[in-house]
């Protein structure tokens, strides 16, 4: 996606600004989506987009700053964490029961989640990370969960809330273009005279 002469938009940043046109459905109760919020910060799912979209920026703003700076004023309103649970939680919703969100987000916050968020994190912020080791109770807890009906939801559900992220991508590139040109055109003309 382009941004610019020579510059890509990454698929992070798309992925993110999708993400602020995804909508809840009214079907869902206020707890439901609470629990889905909860599972979506869990899982670490705001930091998964955030931190490849944040290191983007970086490299972008040593190679050009202005551009950097058009970039960030579209994009930081996405990056914020809350703003990101809002928005994804009702993805996981429409996949997952509250029950099922409930059990989820008992694991992934649990120590076998957190071991797994905690490395995955490590690995997108410094491209390297400790092989994962379990103790024998952590691996007792994902054997438990492995033959539970939450863990047969998660295997199911979760191929097609990432499948969901990606058609908003495709959906809304055009927004993002538009966004961008209506941005740098607005840039080009300067302030308006009256």
């Amino acid at each position: 996606m382009h941004i610019g002469k020579g510059m890509l938009l990454c698929p992070g940043f798309a992925a993110l600004i999708l993400l602020a046109n995804a909508s809840e459905s009214a079907d869902f109760t206020n707890e439901h989506l609470a629990q889905a919020e909860r599972l979506v910060y869990a899982l670490g799912i705001p930091e998964s987009l955030t931190i490849p979209a944040t290191r983007a920026l970086q490299q972008l703003r040593t190679k050009d700053p202005s551009r950097a700076d058009l970039m960030d004023s579209i994009m930081r309103p996405y990056l914020d964490k809350n703003f990101l649970g809002r928005e994804i939680r009702g993805f996981i919703a429409g996949e997952f029961d509250i029950e099922t969100c409930r059990q989820l987000v008992e694991l992934w916050e649990g120590p076998v989640g957190r071991k797994f968020v905690n490395t995955q994190v490590q690995l997108l912020t410094t491209g390297n990370a400790p092989q994962l080791e379990f103790t024998a109770d952590e691996e007792a807890i994902m054997k438990r969960f492995e033959q539970s009906p939450a863990a047969q939801a998660f295997a199911r559900g979760m191929p097609v809330v990432m499948e969901k992220i990606a058609e908003f991508t495709k959906d809304t590139k055009g927004k993002i273009d538009r966004k961008r040109d209506e941005e740098l055109a607005r840039r080009r003309e300067g302030p308006s005279q009256k």
